[in-house]
């Protein structure tokens, strides 16, 4: 009988310790999948590029304004106009970038077809307007 006793004792024993090694190795395996991922945030977020997707309305603009400074009407009026005039001044400032941008991509093609054959130039011209699609897209 005593050793049936010890045998009970020993077995819950046991069961004791092989349950506090699963919680152990839940414990670790949580902490290295937590500190993984950590890692891998700080070594990548600088080499995401955040697109903000967010349109130029300058009615929105006034309103997140009015709600976070407590604009009055009058104050949220000015601010809107405030906004449509600097989109159109960006809006025109794009234009004329993307104007420059589409001569000098001109003048390029020009010297390009000096060098290369027909041939050559055929493929290359080719994929040239295929990366200035991509890149207008952005």
């Amino acid at each position: 009988m005593v050793t049936n006793i010890e045998e009970n004792f020993l077995k819950h024993y046991r069961h004791k310790r092989i349950m506090l090694w699963i919680v152990c190795a839940g414990i670790i395996l949580t902490s290295g999948i937590v500190i993984g991922a950590g890692t891998t945030i700080l070594l990548v977020k600088h080499r995401v590029i955040w697109i903000s997707h967010k349109t130029e309305d300058a009615a929105e603009e006034a309103r997140e304004m009015r709600e976070k400074y407590g604009l009055n009407q009058q104050q949220t009026k000015q601010v809107e106009e405030v906004f449509n005039r600097a989109f159109e001044r960006k809006q025109i400032r794009q234009e004329e970038t993307n104007k420059k941008r589409d001569q000098e991509a001109q003048i390029m093609i020009a010297e390009i077809n000096d060098v290369l054959t027909p041939q050559q130039f055929e493929r290359w011209n080719k994929d040239f307007q295929i990366m200035r699609e991509k890149y207008k897209k952005k």
